[in-house]
Parts: C-alpha cells; structure tokens; sequence
C-alpha cells in the first residue's frame, strides 16, 4: 500500500501561498484597443501554488542574508542591506527580473520546495479564477480595493478587498509583477501571441538575454485604475529595477500530488 507523501515543515521565511487548482479558465479579452490582449480564449494549466501575497521586504532580507554576494534594493530606503522597520510588510521593489529569479533558485534550495515565478498564465489564473471575471473581486472596479493612484508601496496586507476566488491578494496595484514568460526582443510587437500555449519557448528561462523583454503584470500604485483589469500585458527588459515592480513566487507542484482540493486555500 503506497504511503503518503509527508510535506516538509515550511520554513519561517517562505511565502504564504495558496493552491490553485487543476482546469481550464479563460485568458485574455476581446477589445479592439488592446490587441495584445486577444483573442479571449481557453488555457488548461495544472495544479500549482502562487505567493498570496507579493514577496516582501522582510522575506527578501532572508535571502540577502544568506547570499552576501547579492546586491540589496538600492530604490526604497535600504541600508546596511536590511529594509526600513518601517515597511517590512512592503513588497519588495526595485527588483530585476534576474533578482527575482536569483530569490526563486534560493528559496529552493533552503526549502527542498520548487519555486520559481509565475508564468502570466499561472498569474492570470490566480487574478481572475476560472471564470475570467475581469478582476480579483469581479467585473466591475471597486473604489479602493487596491493600492493604485498613489505614490508609494503599501504592505501586502493593507487591501484586503482585493482578493478573489483564489484569495490572493494585491494582484492588482501596489507593485507589478515579474513573470518569467518572454515578450521578445521588439517592445512594440509582442513575439508571443494568443492563443496561449505552454509548449512553445516563451516560458523559456535557459536562455537569457538583456535585449529580450520579459512580461510583468497586475500594474502599480503609480496605475490608473482605468487601465487595471487583470488582462493587461505590460514588459519590461530584464535588468530594470523601479521603485514600482516585485514579484511573487509559484510553487511548483508534482502532478500526482494535491495536498488540499480547495482551490486557493491557504496551508
């Protein structure tokens, strides 16, 4: 009789995730003004388990204590490479994409756990649930449900109305958020269109280059709330650090093992 597998204790530092379930939902959107956004369609994507909040000053810190070779965010009132007591609770920001994955690959190895970022699938899925509503909460825009025409970070916490089906939250607003899926060389013209497909290279992360623009998502404080659904593709190169861009992590899963059915709910 096969044992059950025994999930090693999470570790003070690691992020609190949620579990998204296994399934189809719909990505992206129909309009005429934002074409990199269509066509509107179906993704099937596995089990995995996305950061319920974007990763922060404090969980960051870990990392750069462990890892003296890596430089501290230089954007957000950092010395002596530890975070302001002050904004502990802040996504951390000013952060490359290559910082974000450095994180991913060391969060890793100290956990026993596979993280890496999200793909904008995996992200999108988190921020609209299976049923493509077009945010976190629904299809129409609340007034103050996320950190947006502002001008600085808040913590992870501070809007609680922005979480949705899965019960992440700050998907939209306060930082965008690094994915690991590509845009291209060209900032004009996307070189991965929809449909959506996973088996092609823009999820690819062997090869890097600077001139190769990497997609991030979810908007920031600085953010119009006009311009803030859940479908909006936006990129970046990879060596850019702004006061306005983090990231969260995912948790790669194994696809025979589902350590809680509900989907988005905490362990």
């Amino acid at each position: 009789m096969p044992t059950a597998k025994v999930d090693k204790p999470r570790l003070a530092f690691e992020p609190e995730t949620v579990l998204i379930a296994a399934g189809p939902f719909i990505m992206g959107i129909d309009l005429n003004d934002a074409p990199d956004e269509g066509p509107q369609h179906r993704v099937e994507l596995p089990h995995y388990r996305i950061g319920k909040y974007p990763v922060t000053n404090r969980e960051y810190a870990a990392f750069l204590a462990h890892d003296l070779t890596h430089e501290a965010p230089s954007k957000q009132g950092w010395f002596n490479r530890q975070p302001p007591q002050d904004r502990l609770d802040h996504p951390v920001a000013a952060i490359s994409w290559q910082d974000a994955c450095d994180y991913c690959a060391w969060l890793s190895a100290e956990s026993g756990r596979t993280y890496c970022l999200p793909t904008e699938a995996e992200w999108e899925k988190a921020a609209r649930g299976a049923d493509g509503q077009l945010y976190p909460w629904g299809d129409t825009w609340t007034v103050g449900a996320a950190n947006v025409d502002s001008t600085d970070t808040t913590p992870v916490n501070a809007y609680p109305a922005s979480a949705g089906p899965t019960g992440c939250q700050d998907l939209l607003g306060n930082v965008e958020e690094w994915t690991r899926t590509r845009w291209g060389p060209d900032r004009q013209s996307a070189a991965f269109l929809y449909p959506y497909r996973s088996d092609d290279a823009r999820n690819d992360t062997s090869s890097y280059s600077l001139r190769d623009f990497r997609i991030h998502r979810g908007g920031s404080f600085r953010s119009n709330a006009a311009h803030m659904r859940a479908t909006v593709r936006d990129r970046a190169l990879p060596d850019s650090r702004v006061r306005w861009r983090g990231f969260r992590v995912v948790e790669q899963l194994e696809p025979s093992i589902l350590r809680n059915p509900a989907n988005g709910q905490s362990i």
